[in-house]
């Protein structure tokens, strides 16, 4: 029965997500043959004005797509549980956490897909032969200044807690959306609005929890104190790869806490059977 939910929420979403990202794609090949493309060097002034241009465009245009990729994953999960819908989806042979389970698979499924199309059509965009030709002419200060020509074993750190702290961070946002959701439910009246202050209130008290931890264990400082005690510039892929090492640990805690909360309202208080 799990994998028959998974096919029908992969199926509501499809049909919203894949135009959105189509778009997305089309957008970063235009720019690219119509904008970027045309861009022979990155002296002259008006071609560093429209680089500039383009990367604000893209950047307003990521964000929408990724904006509207998490509400519409959210407004699946509110409208199949606890909408008009809900009441047909209670009827079925599914328990609650089947229900919570594949809508966290689907719509994590879709925050990979959307941070990958997202990567993609930036590197569309923006990697024209100027702009490789610029890095590669520059590729060694930009070396020294990442601490890369010294510190070779940090940068593969940093990828691999980097690509770990994407894959968390989507499952994160996700859990998010479905716990401020099942939180707004508790409401008596606009539970929407409900849903929608509960999302600010968790953020923001998550985000204070996590600044707070990382100042007490000293993530913040120790990376520099050492520099400065053995009189040393500091590297910044250290101090990066320490504080997305802490930061990714702490993201999965945070991350399995939210579904705990969320199964327990979907179980007991809002009376999902």
């Amino acid at each position: 029965m799990l994998r028959k939910l998974i096919k029908y929420d992969m199926k509501a979403l499809n049909r919203f997500l894949i135009i959105i990202h189509c778009f997305l794609m089309v957008f970063a090949v235009l720019t690219r043959f119509f904008l970027t493309g045309r861009i022979t060097d990155l002296e002259g002034k008006t071609n560093g004005i429209l680089l500039a241009l383009t990367i604000i465009l893209y950047v307003i245009l990521i964000i929408g797509v990724t904006f509207g990729t998490y509400i519409i994953i959210g407004i699946h999960f509110y409208q199949n549980l606890f909408s008009n819908e809900g009441y047909l989806s209670r009827t079925l042979p599914v328990t609650c956490g089947q229900h919570l389970l594949s809508k966290t698979i689907t719509g994590s499924v879709w925050g990979f897909i959307d941070t990958a199309l997202v990567m993609a059509a930036m590197y569309i965009t923006i990697a024209t032969p100027a702009v490789v030709n610029f890095y590669q002419e520059n590729r060694a200060e930009f070396l020294d200044i990442l601490g890369l020509n010294e510190y070779s074993g940090s940068f593969s750190i940093l990828i691999l807690f980097f690509v770990l702290s994407l894959i968390i961070d989507v499952l994160s946002n996700i859990l998010m959306l479905y716990a401020s959701i099942a939180l707004g439910q508790l409401f008596s009246g606009h539970r929407i609005l409900g849903a929608v202050v509960m999302y600010f209130v968790l953020t923001t008290l998550l985000s204070l929890f996590a600044f707070a931890v990382m100042l007490i264990f000293g993530i913040f400082n120790d990376a520099f104190a050492s520099s400065l005690i053995n009189d040393v510039s500091p590297n910044p892929l250290d101090f990066l790869s320490h504080s997305l090492a802490f930061g990714t640990v702490l993201s999965f805690i945070l991350t399995v806490a939210l579904y705990i909360v969320t199964y327990f309202l979907m179980k007991q208080k809002i009376n999902l059977a």
